[in-house]
């Protein structure tokens, strides 16, 4: 009998790791970290620079034109040195612990809603959530195909795009046999989009006057990525954030459903064949245990375990941890990544996934004219 594996034995030990996890440590001071009195930041930097320069039409250019908030500075910073500067081999492994700082912020992210959030949501747009992560996947898959794309390739890419990329693409790859160069091919292509939608998504949100919780919910309906969709909505603002995680949330508890309806929608039966394997147990071997404490924390705060002081304090935590988190992220964005995505995989993950930021766009632009939506 093997023994499950767990996020923890996947990950490099400590004592390796512990070059990069301060690197993270000491560039998120830099960058700031809201309760510790260090003033040298690029924070601070950044409000000094816009007292310094002449107002545009009354505002500073970094705080109230292009919004540097710390989303921006840290992933922007960890993007700078990757790039540029370049990365120390030992500092790898400690980075990898980035996932574990955005799962432990996500969870702290649940103490930040209350039952009233969940009703707020509405059915409206879980109806959104639940058409665009399934109308997605079958379009990106009829893409595919159109283009010749192998069925493995079309599937892990569907996962990618539709859901919650790297975490769904992962979920899914035992499912339909991907190979490992498969997985990363999908990777590459999610995240590189995700930089791109990462970037442009808030500008095109304030040029439509889009409010922050339509925001909120076009981020975690059109990024990729769980990181950068919640990199997204809180480079708009911290209400957009917020929705965006809640959001985000619901559409990682569709992954089994997700990554069944790929399964038998994809694969042909030359993937079907051969050795059996057994769905439910990927599946519940690979669902993400950080939704189940995001829901407790919720949970708890619902009923109002925690003091508000202590909510407080939690909301600090949770950017601390999103912080490092974006830190790391950023300094593991090689922007060579984009090139890596390919040719046909990168047109047919990109068009999907424009055209699904699009109608998102759109549809929840007319929603909120017609006053349906926030």
């Amino acid at each position: 009998m093997t023994k499950k594996s767990s996020m923890w034995s996947t990950l490099p030990g400590f004592r390796e790791s512990l070059p990069g996890l301060l690197a993270l440590i000491i560039i998120g001071i830099f960058c700031e970290l809201p309760g510790l009195p260090w003033p040298i930041t690029v924070h601070n930097l950044l409000h000094y620079i816009d007292q310094v320069l002449p107002p545009i039409y009354g505002e500073g250019l970094f705080t109230d034109l292009l919004h540097f908030n710390y989303v921006v500075i840290s992933l922007g910073v960890g993007i700078l040195i990757r790039n540029v500067v370049g990365v120390p081999r030992s500092w790898e492994k400690g980075l990898s612990y980035y996932s574990v700082f955005l799962h432990a912020g996500i969870i702290m992210l649940g103490s930040q809603y209350l039952l009233r959030d969940m009703v707020k949501l509405g059915t409206l747009t879980i109806i959104i959530m639940v058409v665009f992560v399934f109308g997605s996947a079958a379009l990106l898959i009829f893409l595919g195909r159109l283009l010749k794309l192998n069925d493995s390739l079309s599937g892990i890419l569907a996962a990618g795009f539709s859901m919650c990329g790297v975490t769904a693409a992962v979920a899914t790859a035992p499912m339909i046999r991907a190979k490992s160069e498969q997985l990363a091919y999908a990777i590459a292509a999610t995240v590189s989009f995700g930089i791109f939608c990462l970037i442009g998504l808030p500008y095109l949100g304030r040029l439509f006057g889009i409010s922050q919780y339509s925001f909120g919910v076009i981020s975690a309906t059109a990024v990729p990525n769980s990181a950068q969709v919640i990199a997204t909505g809180y480079m708009y603002g911290f209400e957009a954030g917020k929705v965006a995680g809640f959001v985000n949330i619901g559409r990682i508890v569709l992954i089994p459903a997700g990554a069944l309806f790929i399964y038998f929608t994809a694969m042909t039966r030359e993937v079907l064949g051969g050795e059996k394997l057994n769905i439910w147990q990927t599946v519940k071997e690979r669902f993400p245990i950080y939704v189940l404490g995001f829901v407790v924390v919720w949970a708890a705060n619902c009923f109002h375990f925690f003091p508000k002081p202590a909510v407080f304090a939690m909301n600090k935590v949770m950017i601390w941890f999103f912080t490092l988190s974006f830190v790391g992220l950023g300094l593991q964005t090689k922007l060579s990544d984009i090139r890596k995505a390919g040719i046909r995989g990168a047109i047919v993950g990109y068009l999907a996934g424009s055209i699904k930021l699009v109608l998102a766009v759109v549809v929840i632009v007319i929603l909120m004219k017609h006053g349906y939506m926030e």
